[in-house]
């Protein structure tokens, strides 16, 4: 176990190096828009809760912008601001993963983007496609559907193939299933079962 901690922070000094390889990401909507940026992060090796490694592309940004916004916590609702993001990209699930964070890096919240998974055009540039459907979910576990609305509107108007829209729902019903599982097993509390290297939560590995 400690060879494994010691070679994942390896990795996590590797995507931090400046000689780094430049990574590109292009976001695309179902409707033509899309648009593109570059990863500040790279990829990563990441043990997953049932035995295998998966590679990820992390990405971190802050907002120009802070925002305040209300988080559940088990003293009640309490207002913080959200400044900054981790976003984990999977070439392997039907999923993007996104935590909020404040300035002194508490999670606000996750949430669930339902997409293409990730694939390479070229070399070190990449894309995904937005499928409208999302899931937000506090650090207690609590789930909220988002979107739901915009998501039919692209399976009625045939920009949405039903072929993906299956994948969609099989996969949020994969991140539901993970969630409770998480949940049942270690308490209301999604943050305790945070990968102690790169910070990402069990439930997405697991689903």
């Amino acid at each position: 176990m400690r060879r494994r901690v010691m070679s994942n922070a390896r990795e996590l000094c590797q995507w931090k190096c400046p000689s780094r390889p430049r990574i590109f990401y292009r976001k695309e909507k179902l409707r033509g828009a899309c648009w593109e940026y570059e990863i500040a992060g790279g990829w990563i090796t990441v043990p997953s809760p049932c035995g295998d490694e998966r590679s990820i592309l992390r990405h971190e940004f802050r907002f120009y912008r802070p925002r305040e916004t209300t988080i559940r916590t088990p003293y009640g609702d309490q207002t913080v601001r959200r400044t900054a993001a981790e976003q984990w990209f999977f070439p392997d699930r039907w999923f993007s993963l996104l935590r909020f964070t404040t300035a002194d890096d508490h999670t606000v919240g996750y949430y669930v983007n339902f997409s293409h998974p990730l694939r390479e055009l070229r070399v070190n540039y990449y894309r995904d496609i937005d499928l409208e459907l999302d899931l937000w979910l506090d650090t207690d576990g609590t789930m909220t559907e988002l979107d739901r609305d915009e998501f039919e509107d692209e399976i009625a108007c045939q920009r949405l193939s039903p072929d993906w829209a299956r994948e969609v729902h099989t996969a949020a019903e994969s991140v539901i299933a993970a969630v409770n599982h998480c949940v049942d097993a270690h308490g209301p509390d999604v943050e305790c079962t945070r990968d102690p290297v790169f910070g990402i939560p069990e439930f997405i590995l697991r689903a």
